[in-house]
């Protein structure tokens, strides 16, 4: 076995929240999982092929945070200690550094330079910037529910545990959550909670009830700007500044299906039709805040011309969750993509629809246009 793991493997915090590979589970969007290399990648969406066979599947991920290489170096934010080991977030260090519209290109060159093996693994459009890891090599993951609770749990007796207990019931009261629905992913999930810069919960439930908690945190960040969160050249309109007695702390909201056939892109083909830019307006948002995020769209002009087709603007990447809402109008550079859904049932695919939409998979990509007078 790797010595990294085998090292962290001895913390005595690595069984509260380490959980072993189950491939009969749901794999989805922002769980951390630990690699047999010794690396934590992180998954991405509720697509990870599981129509096939094991030794054919790959969750599709983001390589975080990787053993540290002394003799590279890394600078101090992107370093971490994760189960008494030294590691270094390549995420972290790839967004301070580089404009937005390079940020998932550079972090692809960086996979492919940590796992060399990713340069041979074939991509399409909506997975082109993703790691994609055979899930053999999987050893096992941090689930976000099971982590937050694990942290909870020690808050009688240690103090940093305590304060993340308090802003986790402040937050489920704020947002009118049951407790039990909270979760937390980020460096928190791996057991590190002892000064946290922000809190990535997850928080799961329906599309309507995900959209009423982001129809919310609109309310907040429009009308206050001391809750307004600015970060990596970008404005985040569902992150947020809140304060819970004398702690003040930023919000980072995921969020995650209860049921997970409720996403749009559980089980899809992708046709690429070319590149396009469209020109629409976004008249439902509901399913704005997931990842990917999946917008019904109208009034759509494609390379300047009318085209009724298209329905939705698909943005495969989290970088904008929550940032495009209902009344908005865009104009967007990406892929004219032809998408066929599916229910699985016992394995087996069941067509459950057909559409057409534009795809983004990269930052930078969309701007809003003025609305119509």
């Amino acid at each position: 076995m790797n010595q990294t793991i085998e090292k962290i493997k001895e913390s005595p915090d690595f069984p509260d929240f380490f959980r072993p590979r189950d491939d009969n589970a749901d794999f989805v969007d922002a769980t951390y999982f630990l690699r047999r290399d010794g690396t934590f990648i992180f998954s991405e969406g509720y697509y990870h092929s599981r129509e096939n066979p094991l030794p054919e599947r790959k969750l599709v991920s983001h390589i975080v945070f990787v053993p540290l290489d002394r003799r590279r170096g890394a600078p101090d934010y992107a370093h971490k200690k994760i189960f008494g080991q030294d590691y270094e977030n390549i995420t972290k260090e790839i967004m301070s550094t580089q404009p937005l519209d390079r940020f998932y290109p550079c972090q692809l060159q960086r996979y492919q330079e940590i796992d060399p093996g990713q340069k041979e693994i074939p991509r399409t459009v909506w997975n082109r910037y993703k790691s994609l890891v055979p899930l053999q090599e999987l050893i096992g993951c941090f689930p976000a529910r099971a982590s937050l609770q694990a942290i909870m749990k020690r808050g009688g007796q240690d103090p940093a545990a305590a304060k993340v207990k308090t802003i986790a019931e402040h937050t489920a009261e704020l947002l009118e959550v049951e407790l039990s629905r909270l979760g937390i992913s980020g460096s928190l999930s791996l057991g590190t909670y002892l000064n946290p810069h922000d809190l990535d919960f997850v928080i799961f439930g329906t599309a309507g009830e995900v959209k009423r908690i982001v129809n919310f945190m609109y309310r907040l960040t429009d009308t206050d700007d001391r809750r307004k969160v600015f970060e990596f050249g970008k404005y985040w309109p569902i992150r947020f500044w809140d304060q819970a007695g004398k702690e003040r702390f930023m919000v980072c909201p995921f969020f995650s299906y209860l049921d997970p056939e409720e996403a749009p892109l559980r089980n899809f083909d992708c046709v690429e039709l070319g590149e396009a830019v469209l020109e629409g307006e976004i008249v439902d948002h509901t399913h704005n805040a997931f990842n990917p995020s999946v917008l019904m769209v109208e009034g759509c002009r494609l390379n300047q011309r009318p085209y009724p087709h298209i329905t939705r603007l698909i943005f495969y990447h989290g970088g904008e969750r929550g940032d495009w809402r209902e009344g908005y109008r865009f104009r967007a550079k990406g892929n004219h993509v032809r998408i066929t859904a599916y229910s699985l049932r016992n394995g087996r695919r069941e067509k459950k629809e057909e559409f057409e939409a534009l795809l983004v998979n990269n930052l930078d990509q969309v701007i809003r246009l003025k609305e119509n007078k």
